[in-house]
């Protein structure tokens, strides 16, 4: 489908040479002779772009920007008008214009930025949808107190615009976790970039990082900004921070304080705007008395740290997670995992943590034919192992019982849709004793 533009301008030869100009370049083209008209339009329909004259009866070009600048799915904004005092053009800039021409237009012109600003128009919509989708897979999932505790660090923590050192075993969701930081932050709207440090060679690592000009190096062949200036104005995600060479440590420590990037192969330094997340699994106390890290960029990345839990320490999520991971890869809904295998589920090790949960539950949909994984598939199509039974005085056969049992009422009535008497035949109990016991254990539906 051709982008839509919305030409606005009381003119009505200027409307019809426009329109017929980007017809002929294959865009859909609409007019209106009135902010008032525009207002309607775009409230109707979906534009990628607006040609607004400033000069129009009634409300003004700029009363039109100033109506439309706060909706959520405003198009951009192309000003093409007579009226060229540099207040006004500051006027329409700050309202929310994405440029500004003066007539008269030459239609090589107007071909060019119209072409230009669609582009950019396509990246944002492309940006948007990276952005929902990110968002829908980056979900906390769970709601054991640790888990609370953590989605509410995240919360605050989003708010700041300090450095944050986001830590963890592997396969905890620390790289989650900072994508969290990110869309719950006022920089959502504006670039994530993500770095793996351990995947980026030290000797290339300032040009990767900082940029790097034309012909700076042998295979430099074209101009590169570096992942600080792209992130400029948003997030920077620096991921497994502790593996960085210590030869690199300095050139990033110097870029944290002064906010400045110098471009190899030029004497140019730009200013950023970057808020820098990182992530480690390495003990980066041990690193620094080591030598192998450097103690000064320990406390520039580190003014706000998270710790993400083992999921050793979250056992009651995983009936939760197994739930999630199994519409993520069976999004037909045509499996499901049995209450004792979940329940089985809940008593194993995990070394992996949640990414190897997560890849048992894909292996599980792949491997398992029939509509229902049993405990037989999870213990045969699975590596895990159950943790040694310990008896001490945290841990008492009662406790370990009742909160099995907890888990598995729990997840039954989840499944069964929180319909007692069908939980209670899955269960093999009698209606009036599993009533009873959710009673007692405090059980209510979400």
């Amino acid at each position: 489908m051709a982008d839509r533009i919305l030409i606005v301008d009381d003119e009505p030869n200027i409307t019809l040479s426009f329109s017929s100009l980007l017809r002929d370049e294959g865009y859909a083209c609409d007019t209106a002779a009135t902010a008032e008209e525009a207002f309607s339009a775009i409230g109707k329909d979906s534009y990628a772009l607006v040609l607004l004259d400033l000069n129009l009866p009634g409300k003004s070009g700029i009363d039109l920007l100033r109506d439309i600048k706060d909706n959520p799915h405003c198009p951009l904004v192309l000003v093409i008008s007579g009226q060229t005092d540099i207040p006004t053009a500051l006027k329409a800039v700050k309202l929310g214009a994405i440029d500004y021409l003066e007539k008269p237009v030459s239609p090589e012109r107007l071909v060019s930025s119209v072409r230009s600003l669609l582009m950019l128009a396509a990246a944002q919509r492309q940006r948007n949808i990276m952005v929902d989708d990110l968002d829908a897979h980056t979900r906390i999932v769970g709601d054991s107190r640790i888990v609370k505790k953590l989605r509410d660090l995240i919360s605050r923590v989003a708010s700041s615009d300090a450095t944050v050192l986001v830590t963890g075993e592997n396969g905890t969701g620390k790289e989650l976790v900072a994508a969290r930081i990110f869309l719950e932050s006022v920089r959502r709207d504006k670039p994530y970039v993500k770095v793996n440090c351990p995947g980026v060679p030290a000797t290339l690592f300032e040009s990767e990082l900082f940029g790097h000009k034309k012909g700076s190096f042998t295979g430099a062949v074209r101009d590169y900004p570096g992942k600080f200036v792209m992130a400029d104005g948003g997030t920077l995600f620096l991921d497994e921070i502790g593996d960085l060479p210590l030869e690199c440590q300095a050139k990033l420590l110097r870029v944290l304080e002064t906010g400045e990037v110098e471009t190899l192969g030029s004497t140019d330094r730009k200013k950023v705007n970057v808020r820098v997340i990182c992530a480690t699994n390495r003990n980066l106390a041990e690193l620094i008395a080591k030598g192998m890290f450097r103690e000064d960029l320990y406390y520039r990345i580190s003014v706000l740290i998270i710790e993400v839990p083992a999921l050793r320490e979250r056992v009651d999520d995983i009936p939760a997670l197994v739930g999630e991971f199994l519409r993520r890869f069976d999004p037909g809904g045509t499996k499901r995992l049995s209450t004792e295998a979940i329940a089985f589920l809940t008593t194993l090790e995990y070394p992996g943590n949640i990414r190897q949960l997560k890849n048992i539950i894909e292996r599980l949909t792949i491997l398992c034919t029939g509509p229902e994984i049993a405990l037989e598939d999870v213990i045969t199509r699975s590596s895990l192992r159950r943790p040694p039974v310990r008896f001490d005085d945290e841990l008492s056969l009662a406790d370990s019982l009742g909160r099995f049992e907890r888990q598995l009422i729990e997840q039954t009535l989840r499944e069964q849709n929180w319909n007692i008497s069908a939980a209670a035949r899955r269960l093999g109990v009698d209606r009036a004793n599993l009533s009873r016991k959710i009673k007692e254990l405090g059980l209510k539906k979400d």
